[in-house]
């Protein structure tokens, strides 16, 4: 093999990693666990929403829940260009590279999408109720493993 195919090589493999590492990011970021603390479970269960706290969240969560199936809809039409690019040339062409950014941007913008939801929903709530709130995030957010 020659230098230049080694390398090539190189790209691919390293590219297929890129692509593994954020998928895994997506699903152990994003991905609902039961382990340590729930934003959703302390929302619904342990703040007592007022009705209309309630009926604002649902709307606040069905906006977010749609558009975050959009961008995990992208983000996964971006990995079958990548996988179909590499299948293709088996080397780092600028069709990889494109759909890797493309990934990489809608991976952003779930991670952005999230955080606006969440401010979004912080915002329904009472003073008291936010501080409770900030300390879940937070502990979400600095859990070991995240």
């Amino acid at each position: 093999m020659s230098k230049l195919g080694f390398y090539q090589a190189l790209c691919v493999v390293l590219a297929l990693a890129a692509g593994a590492l954020g998928a895994w990011c997506v699903t152990h970021y994003f991905a609902p666990t039961d382990t340590g603390p729930s934003l959703h479970r302390m929302v619904h269960r342990e703040l007592e929403l007022s009705v209309d706290q309630a009926d604002a969240i649902a709307e606040i969560e069905a906006r977010y829940q749609t558009r975050r199936h959009a961008l995990e809809d992208e983000m996964q039409a971006a990995n079958a260009r990548l996988a179909a690019a590499i299948d293709a040339d088996k080397a780092y062409t600028e069709e990889v590279q494109a759909a890797i950014e493309d990934f990489h941007g809608a991976m952003g913008a779930l991670q952005r999408e999230t955080i606006v939801f969440v401010l979004e929903m912080r915002e329904v709530l009472t003073p008291e109720q936010q501080v409770r709130f900030d300390a879940t995030v937070t502990a979400t957010l600095t859990q070991p493993g995240r």
